[in-house]
């Protein structure tokens, strides 16, 4: 029996090792088909396993296929943990047997501690060994239905201490190669954030703009805000309170902002808001609300008010560069035109065989 739970432990091993790569992204994901593919494989695992059992009695065997059921309840809740089980159950009772009188009972053992461990012992991570108690605790119950079994007794004595050692010291080898994997994905995310976010207003920075740039379509829109005067905030009350007005417009744009659009960091006191699925006047009608809201909040770093200019561009079939120039001639024509004002790209006829010059839609004269 040792020798077949030794073979099943590094067949346990070596299934957590492929499925690893399964995990591509952090966090890691709870719903989608990529979620229902990984509990899929984590079936499979448990169903590899029953495939080499150690055999103890007619009808009765044992090997390590409760650590997928634990890991998928500890990492995904209980309902991921019994849809994982459910294949192994149904496997284990087409096999038939007296043992599959303890054979359910263990699997829904696990299940149930292992939910219960899930407020003790964290989701699986770096230094997830430290916890290894709260794992005895998942496995403790697992094989204790044999005791109701013809010469229960025995076989308990028998199996129960060995299969105990070999679920524990399976769980956290397997779920050790996880945790490496997590810790990866965990820091890549952290580094991609850190490239793609703006140190000072924790918006997209100028690189995130531009990868969201490339994934505008038809229905979309392009913004673009400058802060009126910002140089005189920073002569008058210091570069530190500009920089604070700037991580203030920042909350701003994301808090009027639509759910759906996003605020990004455009380049020194410059902002960008990428609009998704904008209908009808609502290219029109976001820009002034931006503007209205910087407008009318006291900026508490001054104590005063400052505004900004808006330009806008709907999305066209023309390259995305042209798309920013245009809203970029169309903050500049407010810049000119008196400041605090939203101005967007006029509608291009092609009868007229080259754009027009940006047209004034809302505006609202500096004070």
């Amino acid at each position: 029996m040792l020798r077949e739970l030794f073979f099943n432990l590094c067949l346990l091993i070596s299934l957590h090792y492929l499925l690893r790569f399964t995990f591509r992204s952090w966090p890691v994901p709870r719903r989608g088909w990529r979620h229902a593919l990984r509990l899929s494989a984590l079936a499979a695992a448990g169903l590899i396993l029953m495939l080499f059992p150690a055999p103890i009695a007619p009808g009765v065997q044992v090997d390590l296929r409760a650590v997928p059921v634990a890991f998928a309840t500890l990492q995904f809740g209980p309902l991921a943990g019994v849809l994982v089980a459910l294949p192994i159950m149904l496997y284990r009772a087409l096999l038939g047997g007296v043992g599959l009188y303890a054979a359910l009972p263990s699997l829904l053992s696990v299940i149930v501690a292992t939910a219960l461990m899930r407020r003790v012992v964290p989701a699986v991570g770096p230094l997830f060994w430290r916890h290894w108690p709260g794992v005895i605790v998942m496995f403790a119950f697992n094989g204790v239905p044999l005791l109701f079994l013809p010469d229960g007794p025995q076989l308990f004595t028998q199996v129960y201490p060995l299969l105990l050692v070999m679920n524990v010291l399976g769980a956290l080898a397997a779920w050790g190669v996880l945790s490496e994997r997590f810790h990866v994905l965990r820091l890549t995310r952290q580094w991609q954030s850190a490239a793609l976010t703006d140190a000072l207003t924790g918006l997209g920075n100028r690189r995130q703009f531009d990868l969201d740039l490339e994934a505008m379509g038809p229905g979309d829109a392009l913004l673009l805000l400058d802060v009126d005067h910002f140089k005189r905030v920073n002569d008058t009350h210091g570069h530190h309170a500009g920089d604070e007005v700037l991580q203030e417009i920042a909350r701003l744009l994301e808090r009027e902002a639509r759910g759906r659009d996003r605020a990004y960091r455009y380049g020194g006191e410059e902002f960008a808001v990428i609009l998704r699925d904008v209908k009808g006047d609502g290219l029109n009608r976001v820009a002034e609300r931006l503007r209205a809201a910087v407008e009318r909040h006291p900026m508490r770093a001054t104590g005063g008010t400052v505004t900004v200019s808006v330009g806008g561009a709907s999305w066209a079939s023309v390259p995305l560069r042209q798309l920013v120039q245009r809203a970029d001639e169309a903050l500049y024509a407010a810049k000119h035109g008196g400041r605090n004002q939203a101005r967007v790209w006029g509608i291009w006829s092609p009868a007229q065989g080259s754009d027009p010059a940006p047209r004034t839609v809302l505006r609202r004269p500096q004070p």
